[in-house]
């Protein structure tokens, strides 16, 4: 995965992610495992992401979205 822009990384290391940001850093990590946003959170919610840091962070990360 590329860097984060600095702003992400930031907040990240702050504990102060919003909304926006998070939606930016599934955006981000999906890119990665040529998933875009959409299809990331449908395959996290149904359990069908990649078994790696990846497919972790991001259900990790779909789990933190308001329901």
């Amino acid at each position: 995965m590329s860097p984060l822009p600095t702003e992400l990384q930031k907040a990240i290391e702050q504990g102060e992610l919003t909304q926006v940001q998070l939606r930016e850093l599934i955006t981000l990590e999906a890119k990665a495992i040529g998933l875009s946003y959409a299809q990331a959170v449908k395959k996290a919610k149904a359990h069908k992401l990649p078994r790696n840091h990846i497919g972790a962070d991001l259900g990790l990360l779909v789990k933190l979205l308001p329901a």
